[in-house]
């Protein structure tokens, strides 16, 4: 009897290992058929020019065809129904050990597929600026058409339909890692490091994620509250606008070479040794932490932004250990970031378009005020991408050298919207002050070598 019962129980287990691999296999081809489609629809290269549908003039934010929603709908729906049928083979088994390996194996999968979406995301783009030999700010609706008053709001809006894709792959991004720094003890290791070779690693894990500061910002942050040291944390957060790996080469392409080698060494300086100095700072004193109740009332703000940075609570005592608990807590926890983020980074775009007819009405010439000048706008304003290789082109043909080197360093580097965020998560208003000095003194050291 025994020996009939044994053949049996191990077809019935056999066939739960083909459903929960088969399912698995499903839920990542259904999700990388996803980004491919959603970045195609985002840059338009797949296809032949004439069939994409645009939305958005004079710049395109989506474009797409009718195959791209049909294809979208099915991979969608295939992904879901892969992940009910995958959680239900999930609760059948017995030994947890196989899961845990499964989900490290997801998340893996996860965060390649992202990595190369985004990637993907840029260097087509990348290869279209260095074809045309200049790069330009893109306007999906006609802005100057818009009244003085709603202009700000239109900068804002015009902004995130820039990089809506980026920010979303930047939010899933940070959310993985911070799913994954919760439930990977060798991957908190990694990331828990101190002294001077932390800042190199997260300078080196920032080489492949072509974000600006407005994305970097919030992974930062989201890497620190997930247990990441600050000076890794930090040097990410600073390296990934400066040192990936698109914008370097899109330096080297449009920018003579003087000034490539100022973006790729003042980045370097900036990303593994300004973020150095900062840290051995702020490690030197104890930490000015907001605690509640008896924070001072210049920085009591910071206490009450804070809490809306709390991304790791919901993690809290959450079981990550099986393939679709790990796919529920990063969807949840990409929801937690988003619905934070997102309204910051246009709030803070509409102030940026506010202030920016004000600040671009005082400057003008080659000269030691200009430079001064151009550093202040670099380290308030929040820019996409590479943007400040196209800002800082023309001023260099134009003679404004100086203030273009300050640009080349102080626009992508950091961000008002970026430091706050990142701030919110350290609980210690020292760190982004002292990066934001620390940034503006490089920039300032380089226009005044560039005059």
């Amino acid at each position: 009897m025994s020996g009939a019962v044994s053949p049996l129980g191990a077809a019935r287990s056999q066939g739960r290992v083909t459903t929960f691999v088969l399912s698995l296999g499903l839920f990542v081809a259904g999700l990388a058929v996803v980004l491919a489609t959603v970045v195609d629809m985002r840059r338009a290269f797949l296809l032949e020019p004439a069939v994409y549908r645009k939305l958005g003039a004079p710049s395109a934010f989506l474009q797409y065809t009718p195959w791209h929603l049909l294809v979208l709908a099915i991979a969608l729906v295939s992904a879901i129904a892969a992940y009910r049928v995958m959680r239900g083979a999930e609760q059948q088994f017995g030994d947890p050990s196989g899961l845990r390996v499964a989900r490290n194996v997801l998340a893996g999968l996860l965060m390649a597929m992202l990595v190369v979406d985004l990637f993907v995301y840029r260097i087509v783009q990348a290869e279209r600026v260095a074809s045309a030999g200049k790069a330009g700010i893109a306007k999906t609706f006609a802005l100057d058409a818009l009244p003085t008053w709603l202009r700000p709001i239109g900068e804002a809006a015009n902004f995130l339909l820039v990089v809506w894709h980026a920010t979303t792959l930047g939010i899933l991004l940070g959310a993985l890692f911070l799913v994954l720094l919760c439930a990977s003890p060798r991957l908190q290791r990694v990331y828990e490091l101190r002294g001077f070779r932390a800042h190199v690693l997260g300078s080196a894990s920032a080489l492949a994620y072509p974000f600006c500061s407005c994305c970097a910002g919030p992974l930062g942050a989201s890497l620190y509250r997930g247990g990441a040291s600050l000076e890794s944390s930090l040097a990410f957060v600073v390296a990934a606008p400066l040192l990936n790996v698109t914008t370097l080469f899109l330096a080297t392409t449009l920018l003579p070479a003087d000034f490539a080698l100022l973006r790729i060494v003042g980045g370097i300086a900036l990303a593994v040794f300004g973020t150095w100095l900062v840290a051995l700072a702020v490690r030197r004193r104890p930490p000015v932490l907001v605690e509640a109740g008896t924070a001072g009332r210049g920085i009591r703000w910071l206490e009450r932004l804070t809490s809306f940075f709390a991304f790791e609570r919901h993690l809290a005592g959450r079981r990550i250990d099986t393939p679709t608990e790990l796919i529920a807590a990063w969807l949840r926890t990409t929801w937690v970031i988003a619905r934070v983020a997102i309204p910051m980074l246009f709030i803070a775009a509409a102030v940026v378009g506010w202030a920016a007819p004000i600040l671009t009405a005082l400057g003008g010439g080659n000269t030691v005020g200009t430079v001064l000048f151009a550093t202040l706008v670099g380290v308030l304003f929040m820019i996409p991408t590479w943007t400040e290789l196209a800002i800082a082109a023309p001023l260099i043909q134009q003679g404004m050298t100086g203030p273009a080197a300050a640009l080349l360093l102080a626009l992508p580097a950091v961000s008002l919207p970026s430091v706050l965020i990142y701030g919110a998560a350290l609980r210690d208003w020292r760190v982004p002050a002292l990066m934001v000095i620390v940034v503006a003194a490089v920039s300032i050291v380089a226009g005044l070598l560039f005059l």
